[in-house]
């Protein structure tokens, strides 16, 4: 008996993800989401098509024995946990905060309009719609709250198809879904609590929301820094495969788990570990895409076909059915655009954005199917009923597309709308903004010292995650302090100063208040004696900064022995300080030479010279140097345009950063020439120069970039890869 429940449980998993990932891809080629054909799938295999056509064999692959019921629904609600895991992820507080006044009230009368309307609905729905006559206030509060939530992923997913996910309104729809979907988990709580009990007690009541409270308090203050704290170790300390994404599970199911234990949902506990994990400083893109990968394509497609499974389409055939179906869409639509557009003009928007914004919150989708889902496992909703809440879900979210396409081409770009877009536009090319950690390794030579002030601005300026190797750290505590100190106070100071005032009003509103202490952003490490560096190097830093006192030979182009070791075992850049003849007297401004050019490793040297200048409010020459045997008449207007270009770009990125660019051009064979002079007469504070390393036995420098640094009489920061 229990192979044959294995083999059954193995052969609806199979039907449900085979023909949920087709119907699927059919769907996403029409231009609806995959969740519709996903659904679909579990509509063919429920009983309105398998069992209405093959009713005998459906009875053998789906037979309603509760130990197979069990097993399919607890994939299935693994499903909803990990769904809402996804959706609290891509959950951006910063994104709700910028428009506040607008979001809270369109999401709050958006709620309520349609919240209202579905209760009183409900008490106008037929006896046989409702599971039971003392569960018909938990019916209606389910039902209200089917009707008035509008579903993140799906508001998501259809502003990016129209190309509206990036302008203001777009994001403002996206901040009051993501509001919607954190209210709904909230309200879902409280619900869930009135059901366990099995009346409305205002005790109770009270006990959900003051629990729910309390949680939500703790997970967003003290619970963010420990999951933070959890992922990061398990990154640098666990060596086997793939330690965060069990970290994340792990999290995820605990605070789940903690939510029932309070008297509330696990929807709720879930969602709020998404939003916490999301903003863990090393997510990187590789691990979310990883975790993503496993939850859509297998409990994504097993869940959204096991609540098909749940729908019997032959329930719209009766007439009165039909109708109230229709009533509940109509409600849904009518009362969600009314609010949502009250909330808007409330909110201080046009008519024309209030329009736009209320007609892009009209589709439910994912929320939807996975609230009725809760309340038909909880006996609040009828499978009758449930049938129609997941059928007003697709209704609303097929037409959402082409309507909200509609209202946001008669929306105007505001200027400052029109700047940001070009601002995001040029940081999709750049590799700085998208670092996440920074490793440093410097001693208490000059050299280190200029590392730890660079690092230190580098790091506040960018919030990025930073860990110092201290070197030596026997020799005496006092030196390491210093080392410490140092990188301590410039990060400090690029954080108290904050964006340079021309970028300051456009950053403040786009960041928002939030203040990160130093303590957050910085590690102090001892590394092991034997092997440490190459140890530390493999936890998934963006940039490591190097300050020895010898970084590089002096009788040959190779690096100091530590040094070597970081180079062999760290595959992204690397910011070496040379020439390091004096420490740095404070973190004051810096006047930064950069020479340009089209190389990537140009390139990244510049973006890096500019982050440092922003975050010590300096400035930058940047230096293009042509190159007079492409001044022929075949190449020469190439050439000049394109040398011109990289400049103008330079110009561009500093006026973003709010850095004064001040550009020279020169023509030589001999590029370095010209850098030489330029750095001689510039009396510059630092030089920053973007190289390529040459691959032999060992990584090493190139003659000609050794030459010119050697040369160089300013401190020199080299970019190397």
């Amino acid at each position: 008996m229990a192979d044959h429940t294995t083999a059954i449980f193995a052969a609806e998993l199979i039907l449900l993800l085979f023909f949920g990932r087709l119907i699927g891809e059919l769907m996403t080629r029409i231009g609806q989401p995959a969740i519709f054909g996903q659904l679909l799938a579990g509509v063919l295999l429920g009983p309105s098509v398998f069992g209405l056509l093959l009713p005998d064999l459906r009875a053998i692959v789906f037979p309603n024995t509760p130990a197979l019921k069990s097993m399919i629904d607890a994939v299935s609600q693994i499903g909803i946990l990990l769904l809402l895991l996804l959706t609290g992820m891509e959950t951006n507080l910063a994104l709700v905060n910028r428009k506040r006044r607008a979001v809270v009230s369109t999401s709050v009368l958006g709620i309520a309009v349609p919240f209202a309307c579905g209760v009183a609905l409900a008490y106008l729905l037929p006896m046989e719609l409702i599971p039971s006559p003392a569960a018909r206030l938990v019916t209606a509060l389910f039902l209200g709250t089917a009707l008035s939530i509008s579903s993140v992923k799906i508001v998501a997913m259809v502003l990016m198809e129209v190309g509206a996910i990036r302008r203001d309104l777009g994001q403002l729809i996206l901040a009051t879904a993501i509001l919607d979907d954190t209210l709904a988990w909230v309200i879902i709580a409280v619900i869930s609590g009135i059901a366990a009990h099995g009346t409305v007690s205002l005790a109770d009541v009270g006990s959900s929301l003051a629990l729910t409270a309390i949680f939500l308090a703790a997970s967003l203050t003290v619970g963010r820094r420990l999951v933070s704290r959890i992922i990061l170790w398990c990154n640098d300390n666990l060596t086997i495969e793939m330690p965060v994404i069990s970290a994340i599970l792990v999290i995820t199911l605990t605070m789940a788990l903690m939510t029932e234990l309070i008297g509330v949902h696990t929807a709720l506990g879930a969602f709020i570990a998404g939003m916490l994990i999301g903003q863990s400083p090393i997510l990187t893109e590789h691990i979310e895409r990883e975790l993503r990968g496993f939850i859509i394509a297998f409990f994504s497609p097993v869940f959204f076909a096991v609540a098909g499974l749940g729908m019997d389409l032959r329930t719209l055939f009766d007439p009165t059915l039909a109708l109230f179906t229709l009533a509940i869409i109509v409600v849904a639509s009518v009362g969600k655009f009314l609010g949502a557009l009250a909330g808007g003009k409330l909110g201080g928007l046009t008519g024309l954005e209030s329009l736009a914004l209320a007609t892009g919150l009209n589709a439910r989708g994912s929320t939807e199917v996975i609230i009725a889902s809760i309340g038909l496992s909880m006996g609040a909703l009828s499978n009758q009923l449930y049938t129609m809440i997941v059928a007003m879900a697709v209704v609303t979210t097929m037409i959402m597309p082409p309507t909200l396409r509609w209202a946001m081409a008669r929306v105007p770009l505001r200027e400052d709308e029109s700047r940001r877009l070009d601002k995001e536009d040029a940081e999709q090319n750049q590799i700085v903004p998208k670092m996440e950690r920074a490793l440093v390794l410097a001693d208490d030579s000059a050299n280190g010292s200029w590392t730890t002030v660079i690092a230190g601005l580098f790091a506040g300026r960018q919030r990025v995650l930073t860990t110092l190797l201290q070197q030596n750290p026997t020799e005496s505590s006092a030196r390491g302090a210093t080392v410490r100190d140092r990188i301590t106070e410039a990060m400090r100071s690029a954080l108290e100063l904050g964006p340079p005032p021309s970028v300051r009003e456009t950053e403040a509103e786009a960041a928002g208040p939030v203040r990160i202490p130093v303590e957050e952003l910085l590690q102090v490490r001892e590394p092991a004696a034997e092997g440490g560096i190459e140890k530390e190097a493999a936890k998934g830093y963006s940039i490591a900064f190097v300050g020895l006192k010898r970084p590089i030979s002096t009788d040959a182009p190779r690096f100091e022995e530590r040094l070597q070791r970081l180079v062999a075992s760290f595959d992204g850049p690397l910011a070496i300080l040379v020439n390091g003849n004096r420490a740095p007297a404070s973190t004051g401004p810096l006047d930064i030479l950069v020479p340009t050019g089209g190389s990537p490793d140009a390139r990244l040297a510049t973006e890096i010279a500019l982050a440092v200048s922003a975050a010590s409010h300096g400035k930058l020459t940047a230096l293009h140097v042509f190159d007079p045997s492409e001044d022929t008449l075949l190449l020469r207007g190439r050439a000049r345009r394109l040398g011109m270009s990289v400049l103008v770009d330079v110009h561009r990125l500093g006026k973003r950063g709010g850095v004064p660019v001040r550009g020279l051009t020169a023509t030589n064979t001999h590029p370095e020439q010209e850098i030489r002079r330029a750095a001689a007469r510039g009396r510059y504070d630092l030089v920053v120069l973007g190289t390529s390393l040459r691959q032999g036995d060992a990584k090493f420098l190139g003659s000609r970039s050794l030459g010119l640094i050697k040369s160089i009489r300013s401190p020199v920061l080299l970019i190397a890869r």
